[in-house]
């Protein structure tokens, strides 16, 4: 068994170098686990990335831009894991959840040992994002970056897996989470002026034909069910977020 705990995938969400500092400390056999810097040089700066989103760039170019040439780089090393956790904050008001590629048999089993609140699919950008090179990849989105909540139950879940894993031996809490689980199917467009209506919240039902954004004048209005999935006014520049549909 080879384990990678990924950090820093984006060099300005520094909660993995906290995460990887308490998982230090289990001592776990070096040969079964890896902890892995992803953006070194977007970390130094202070920056998310220096040219492109490295989550958006797998599997790279061996002449592309930095963060290409990055993903091509660390491509082989995480296809050689047999898990990839990748730990990440956000500024959405997105909480306990689990991101991965694909919900296949293995993938499944090792999400319900750590018994997230939330489960996607992510098919929108799965082919270019670092765990999309995984034999199974694990990403954590469990809230915002100096949240030392968060930072717990980051810790206590990647212990659930280990545990299951029998990677490591520790009385851990029982508990009883009912997992949802969401496709997230495409982005939702956020024109230029338009902000979100404050009654939006992620994992919060929006009925079609519901106004879920306005600018002020006019509004724009659901074509159909969706879930909003890491919506947020600052996430990202073109997009509001994603959709998403409930799968169990």
């Amino acid at each position: 068994m080879k384990i990678i705990l990924n950090i820093l995938t984006h060099g300005d969400e520094k909660i993995g170098l906290k995460v990887a500092k308490e998982i230090k400390k289990l001592k776990i056999n070096k040969n079964i686990l890896i902890i892995q810097i992803a953006n070194k040089k977007a970390f130094k700066f202070h920056k998310k990335f220096i040219n492109q989103d490295l989550n958006r760039s797998f599997p790279g170019r061996k002449n592309g831009n930095y963060e290409e040439k990055l993903a091509y780089k660390l491509s082989p090393i995480i296809k050689s894991a047999d898990i990839v956790i990748d730990i990440h904050s956000t500024k959405s008001e997105l909480k306990d959840t689990i991101i991965v590629t694909k919900l296949d048999y293995n993938t499944l089993k090792y999400v319900k040992a750590i018994q997230p609140r939330y489960v996607l699919v992510m098919n929108v950008t799965k082919d270019k994002a670092l765990i999309s090179q995984a034999k199974i990849g694990i990403a954590f989105e469990y809230g915002k970056d100096n949240n030392l909540c968060i930072l717990k139950k980051i810790i206590a879940d990647i212990k659930k897996l280990f545990c299951y894993l029998g990677i490591i031996y520790i009385k851990l809490p029982k508990q009883k989470i009912i997992t949802k689980y969401f496709n997230v199917i495409s982005e939702i467009n956020k024109p230029k002026g338009y902000r979100l209506l404050k009654k939006i919240k992620n994992y919060k039902l929006i009925c079609k034909n519901e106004a879920f954004a306005t600018n002020g004048n006019n509004y724009l209005f659901a074509e159909d069910n969706f879930y909003p999935i890491l919506f947020g006014e600052k996430n990202y520049k073109t997009i509001f977020g994603f959709m998403g549909k409930r799968i169990i």
